[in-house]
């Protein structure tokens, strides 16, 4: 049996202690953000965490200094702009002691890129969701909280905000000069890392989304060559040459495809085109688009600009800008299932022609199956009989089955003449039957509004064009989606690596899944070995934001003399590049330094943790000597404690220091018999 050792004053036996790593911030990193996400190593035993952040490198003064019982702290709090930090970390058991700090991380934090202004007009209301938008022509993307400060941003990737999916994936483009198709589209994540990019064969526009399956969707710009239609614009194009009789075919028309890429090969594995479900005899007459298409020699036909995908029906809907119209697609059959919107010669829109909201942007589509877009209302004085061009936040209720729908206005909001949005914007519906509604109009604002019409809440984006526009705005839980811990139960500490004791009679191996993220989320987990004791398991689980969920696996295990190597993944939902893979060693005995088949010498086995702080334990090994005497010196060579003791039968040992009295610095810990002595060294930091 180890004998445990106390020299006197000293506390009793700690548990075997192993300093988890410090995982992010990385050492040296530079963040884009300031709700901070920390995350470090599990401790054997312990059963919480000292979590320090300061401005200086020796802690004499912390910024932040929190206590969790998980691995993972997201601070909303303490940070700013253009600073300077240092972490580390201090494990805590259940003794009331604790263990030595981890050596610091530093890490530093951007410039603020974004001039937001927000104003509250209820003093009632509250926002806890973050504000994400993105601006085109200054191509950066920022995000706010209620109060207007800015807790994220893009930094120099050029990189504008496209939407979220319900998982937290982030969607945009990033700006390239020179290129051809200059607007790459992208998942990103908050370190504005590149998760997943389109192959850029295509210029792919306006919207970007991850499908159920995992692939990829989006809209891409094509071409036919059409008729100039006739009309006022008529006569300058027959000036120049053009038939322009509406009827022979002459002038390029640009459509949109809607792609679907394979989300490992890249390569096109379906696609829907304009060309083959719209008539062309179906055009914007009002709009001035045929006038633009004489100043660029190309007609831009459709303009679609916002795809939702609906996994409930297996559907897709498309809002298409210059026909004022909304689409919805079977997506197993490429099948038009009904048009929405602006009526047309075809007669192929048949619902919805008395709502006449015109030259859309953003779609959001219900549990209900309801519609939310933002109606930009550059026709609203032809179609709506407004005295000013008028935009409105717009949430349609779509009843009845597919060939037999109707539309209706089931909410709207009437922006201002001063928030006109002839571009871009969007309207998103929140929790509550609160919308927000995102123009362009006075620099780019949104506007948080309840079912009543109520202004809530406002932000003002500060941008101008033609320097700036926003782009769209949404509102998100958070900025870490995939914020998670693992934490296997009963980890010990055994030859300096983390272990598990799994038996014959009790071959389970039992794990913690705590969702730190601010999104429900869903996670898959498996469990690998050398030894193949739980060979296949998997398994998957859903887990609301903040909660958590002991999961056990029980394995087919055998008795061996030596240890299996365990691994332990975890995935949350559509972040696979999240997820977190914990190695350990299984053994099917209880750990001590008896398994220890080498032999056994006259020697300190280890010190830790070291650094310490004000507990230090200490394992050494003394063979057949009898009697033994262990010494701790300082520095400058006083003796601080000493103790005798006799052998126990293995020849192992071990010693527990209370240095709550003592000074920082080296100290010396010496264990000597009559012929024999070692000594190691052991750094105190407070």
């Amino acid at each position: 049996m180890k004998n445990t050792i106390i020299l006197s004053g000293f506390l009793a036996l700690c548990p075997a202690l192993l300093i988890g790593g410090l995982v992010t911030p990385e050492d040296n990193a530079a963040i884009n953000y300031i709700h901070v996400l920390f995350e470090w190593d599990q401790v054997p035993d312990a059963e919480a965490y000292r979590i320090q952040a300061s401005n200086q490198s020796d802690f004499s003064t912390t910024v932040f200094d929190e206590t969790d019982s998980t691995l993972v702290l997201i601070d909303r709090d303490n940070f700013e702009w253009d600073s300077q930090y240092y972490w580390r970390v201090q494990p805590l058991f259940s003794d009331g002691s604790s263990g030595g700090w981890t050596e610091s991380n530093s890490f530093s934090t951007g410039q603020q890129i974004s001039s937001a202004i927000t104003t509250f007009h209820n003093s009632n209301h509250s926002i806890d969701d973050i504000t994400i938008f993105g601006s085109f022509f200054n191509y950066f993307s920022a995000a706010i909280d209620g109060s207007g400060k800015e807790i994220w941003n893009s930094g120099d990737k050029n990189l504008v905000y496209y939407g979220s999916s319900i998982d937290g994936d982030r969607f945009g483009f990033y700006y390239v000069t020179g290129s051809e198709n200059q607007f790459p589209a992208v998942e990103f994540d908050v370190n504005t890392d590149y998760i997943w990019e389109e192959p850029n064969i295509e210029f792919v526009h306006h919207e970007f989304i991850k499908l159920p399956n995992g692939n990829y969707m989006g809209i891409v710009s094509t071409t036919q060559v059409g008729p100039i239609a006739i009309g006022s614009w008529t006569p300058q194009f027959q000036a120049h040459g053009y038939v322009a009789d509406g009827v022979t075919p002459e002038f390029i028309w640009v459509g949109d495809k809607i792609v679907e890429w394979d989300k490992d090969s890249k390569d096109v594995v379906w696609s829907w085109n304009v060309f083959d479900h719209f008539d062309m005899a179906d055009y914007d007459d009002k709009g001035g688009t045929w006038d633009q298409a004489f100043i660029d020699l190309q007609y831009d036909w459709t303009h679609a600009n916002a795809l939702a995908f609906s996994d409930e029906d297996s559907t897709i809907y498309l809002s298409v800008r210059h026909l004022s119209r909304i689409t919805k697609i079977d997506y197993s059959t490429g099948n038009v299932m009904w048009n929405l919107g602006h009526e047309m010669p075809s007669g192929d829109v048949t619902m919805g022609t008395d709502i006449g909201f015109s030259f859309q942007h953003g779609l959001q589509v219900l549990d209900n199956g309801n519609i939310v877009t933002f109606d930009n209302g550059n026709l609203s004085q032809i179609f709506l009989n407004t005295s000013d061009p008028t935009s409105r936040g717009l949430e349609i209720d779509i009843s009845g089955s597919s060939g037999n729908c109707t539309a209706e206005i089931a909410w709207e909001y009437n922006l201002p003449e001063n928030l006109f949005g002839f571009a871009s914007g969007n309207a998103q519906k929140l929790e509550a039957d609160k919308y927000l509604i995102t123009t362009v109009g006075d620099g780019g604002t949104s506007l948080e509004v309840d079912s009543a019409g109520n202004i809530l809440w406002e932000a003002d984006y500060n941008l101008s064009l033609p320097n700036g526009a926003i782009y769209r705005a949404n509102r998100i839980p958070g900025m870490h989606p995939s914020a998670f811990s693992v934490l296997v139960d009963d980890l010990r500490e055994y030859e300096e690596n983390p272990s598990v004791v799994v038996t014959v009679s009790n071959p389970n191996l039992s794990f913690r899944i705590v969702n730190e993220s601010r999104y429900d989320m869903n996670y898959t987990y498996s469990v690998t070995d050398v030894e193949n004791w739980f060979s296949g398991i998997s398994g998957s689980l859903s887990i609301s934001s903040g909660s958590d969920s002991m999961i056990s696996v029980t394995g087919n295990v055998a008795d061996i003399t030596s240890s299996n190597g365990i691994q332990l993944t975890v995935t949350p939902a559509n972040h696979e590049e999240d997820a977190k893979t914990t190695s350990l060693n299984g053994y099917t005995f209880p750990l001590s330094t008896e398994f220890n088949s080498s032999p056994i010498k006259f020697q300190i086995t280890r010190i830790y943790p070291n650094p310490f702080n004000a507990r230090l334990q200490i394992d050494f090994d003394i063979g057949n000597s009898d009697k033994v005497e262990i010494a701790i010196f300082d520095v400058t060579g006083r003796v601080i404690a000493t103790h005798a003791f006799n052998n126990n039968s293995s020849g192992k040992n071990s010693i527990i220091l209370n240095s709550v009295n003592w000074s920082s610095g080296m100290y010396f810990v010496k264990i000597f018999s009559q012929d024999k002595t070692d000594m190691k060294k052991a750094i105190l930091i407070k």
